[in-house]
């Protein structure tokens, strides 16, 4: 039977009923993991944080350890110049022709028989000073 409507709201159709049938279906729950096994996975990343940390703190004692070593280094380096200088300075103090004009200026006199040189070999000349004044004569 047709209808005569003016328009989408005027007489409202019919529709043919659909039949649902309801089914029940199971829902099987998926178990959860064992307490054994969430104790066991926990362990592991425990043991695993705990590695990595100590190995994080061995990096940063042997970077610790370098620098130590870096700035032993360049002291030791500092050192071996200061040493160096300080042989120089005493090469040049021990430097016989300065000792004997300090020891003039100081008033003391020139005795070859007085002093013995200590180092040099038999056939150099014998260089030798007295601390003895000039006006005492040496008593043997």
């Amino acid at each position: 039977m047709s209808y005569y409507h003016r328009g989408n709201l005027a007489v409202e159709l019919k529709k043919q009923s659909r039949t649902v049938t309801k089914t029940k279906r199971t829902i099987r729950i998926k178990p959860t993991i064992p307490t054994g096994e969430k104790l066991l996975y926990l362990f592991f990343i425990s043991i695993t944080v705990i590695g990595l940390g100590l190995v994080g703190v061995r990096y940063s004692q042997i970077s610790q350890y370098n620098y130590d070593i870096q700035s032993m280094k360049k002291e030791n380096r500092l050192l071996a110049e200061k040493n160096a200088v300080v042989k120089l300075q005493i090469e040049q103090l021990s430097n016989r022709d300065r000792i004997q004009s300090e020891a003039e200026r100081q008033g003391m006199v020139f005795n070859p028989d007085a002093v013995h040189v200590i180092g040099q070999a038999k056939n150099q000349s014998k260089v030798q000073a007295s601390s003895l004044p000039a006006t005492q004569p040496q008593e043997h």
